[in-house]
């Protein structure tokens, strides 16, 4: 199907930020790895470093997406087609077979990939949990070894009557 050549220099344009997603995806999904084998080396410098590029990259594919939405608004205005939601399944109607096929299988390779990367992600964050919930009963159970329980006393010290307690229970005599 024959568009004018508005129409067509906004399927380029949408065709083009979708192949920008992927790419950030992909870049996304290595950082996230690289983040992997940092959290098991437990270094928190590097760590920091990655998380970063992580932002960054996930603030490049937020302006992609945003740009993602104006083409696929544009092209739905002049293509005549009224958009439910934002998406670029609704585009497909409007299109030729070859277009919508190439448009969908670039959407559904930028769609596992986020898949890909928010599973990794869960990941990532189970082992940062487990590194943080050790260092707390580590830390825990440091204190308890350095911090004297109730009924220390230095030596020679006698220990009032009204203070001695029985058992867990509290009671005084």
């Amino acid at each position: 199907m024959e568009h004018n050549p508005q129409v067509q220099e906004l399927l380029n344009s949408l065709e083009n930020v979708l192949v920008q997603e992927f790419r950030t995806l992909q870049s996304l999904i290595v950082a996230t790895k690289q983040e992997r084998i940092l959290l098991n080396k437990k270094d928190p410098d590097a760590i920091m470093m990655i998380v970063e590029e992580k932002e960054g990259l996930l603030d490049q594919f937020g302006l992609l997406e945003e740009k993602r939405r104006m083409y696929i608004t544009s092209i739905a205005s002049d293509l005549k087609i009224k958009l439910t939601s934002v998406t670029i399944n609704e585009l497909y109607p409007g299109l030729d077979s070859t277009e919508s096929d190439r448009l969908q299988r670039l959407n559904d390779g930028v769609i596992m990939l986020v898949q890909q990367s928010r599973d990794l992600n869960y990941g990532n964050q189970a082992l940062a949990r487990t590194a943080l919930d050790w260092l707390i009963s580590a830390q825990s159970f440091l204190l308890s070894l350095t911090n004297p329980s109730e009924s220390y006393r230095p030596p020679g010290v006698k220990q009032s009557v009204d203070r001695v307690s029985f058992g867990d229970l509290g009671m005084k005599a």
